[in-house]
């Protein structure tokens, strides 16, 4: 990202400029430069979102451009982009998008764009110093509010009832994850009657909590699955656009689903444990239910996989993996997340249900674990004639 670069030498007699400061002043422009840089993106709320890098007219928006808040100007690529286009700020996607990649004319634009360039140096220094108050500014409001979600999402969660005996613990059993089978629940799931949702104008569902936690335990945010019950009375997650949504901050923590053998916080695990990584936590608690000794987490979704905070004692990182087809955006955004763990200094692993034998339509036998579990259960990872797991 273009923060971290130096200073460079400007005409007219500005003599330097901490290129900091070119990225702060470009950031702050965001509103203005991003519709002109994406055209074919679309405002929603705070955000400027198109299809991807190359801005083609789509309706999948994977890349977002903050156009407020504290990362006013930054942007990141959920989608699978290409090595180098994930994330970065104005500069960045100046560089980018008009300037073939070149960053010496990426600066050189930013400067005629800012009217650095024969500018007047008055006018700049009033512009740069109204740059650093907003900024400080929002910084302050920025951490106002990362405080009042994450007690909001604390709140929520406390103020839920354990699993045990839930629609929740049935919903999950309608997964076929069985938790009287595992012996215990998972602490950090419980369960609540009355969720509001974005898309119930003001409606509440049944919704299963999360807790996502960082590797010190502070609660950072509660995750958020709706679910309903059908005619025959069984639960299933709610007819929503999105039955799923993180409430406060998530980046870095995780959902402990279970603990395995041992005992205690994952920051205290014994040197060399393995710990499994699943995407979602259906997966994971299904990994859970075939391999009870092991220690799984859920990241809350795959592109914060690579910044999980892990602890440095720790053995291989095994991801739980899915069969997404070959060379699609989900294969692509798992290769960088396990890059970034791997530059981390961690040893990782990926396991996968069987592709084989495929489906009619030539697709993998089954896509996910606990796609595996539900359609067969005796089969998943060796069990018995009661179809209890076996070594």
């Amino acid at each position: 990202m273009a923060g971290g670069r130096s200073s460079v030498g400007m005409a007219g007699g500005f003599g330097l400029v901490d290129i900091k400061t070119i990225c702060r002043m470009l950031n702050e422009r965001a509103r203005e430069l991003a519709p002109d840089l994406l055209p074919n993106g679309v405002r929603d709320g705070g955000h400027w979102k198109t299809s991807n890098m190359d801005d083609q007219p789509s309706g999948r928006y994977s890349l977002q451009v903050d156009l407020q808040g504290a990362h006013i100007g930054h942007w990141h690529d959920f989608g699978g982009a290409r090595p180098g286009e994930e994330d970065g700020d104005m500069l960045d996607l100046v560089r980018i998008r008009r300037c073939g990649g070149d960053q010496k004319a990426a600066i050189e634009w930013a400067k005629r764009f800012l009217g650095i360039v024969d500018g007047d140096r008055g006018s700049f220094e009033r512009a740069r110093q109204e740059v650093e108050r907003r900024a400080s500014e929002r910084e302050e409001r920025f951490q106002a509010e990362i405080k009042r979600k994450r007690d909001g999402a604390r709140g929520l969660w406390l103020h839920a009832d354990e699993l045990p005996g839930t629609p929740a613990e049935a919903y999950l059993r309608g997964r076929s994850i069985d938790l009287r089978q595992l012996g215990r629940a998972p602490r950090a799931l419980r369960y609540r009657a009355d969720v509001s949702h974005k898309e119930l104008n003001g409606g509440k569902l049944p919704c299963m909590l999360a807790a996502i936690v960082g590797l010190d335990g502070t609660h950072m945010g509660t995750h958020r699955t709706w679910i309903s019950r059908r005619p025959d009375g069984s639960w299933t997650k709610a007819l929503l656009q999105e039955p799923k949504l993180t409430l406060g901050p998530s980046l870095g923590g995780f959902i402990q689903l279970w603990r395995g053998d041992g005992a205690g916080k994952l920051a205290t695990i014994a040197e060399g444990t393995e710990i499994y990584v699943s995407e979602g936590i259906e997966d994971g608690l299904s990994v859970a239910m075939g391999m009870p000794d092991r220690r799984v987490i859920a990241a809350v979704s795959l592109s914060k996989v690579g910044s999980l905070q892990l602890p440095p004692q720790a053995g291989p990182i095994v991801i739980i993996g899915q069969n997404d087809p070959y060379g699609s955006k989900a294969v692509d955004a798992l290769e960088r997340e396990i890059g970034k763990l791997q530059a981390r200094g961690f040893k990782v692993k990926i396991i996968y249900p069987p592709r084989t034998p495929e489906k009619p339509d030539g697709s993998p036998a089954y896509k996910d674990f606990n796609e595996w579990l539900c359609r067969d259960p005796r089969g998943f990872f060796g069990r018995d004639k009661n179809g209890r797991a076996v070594a």
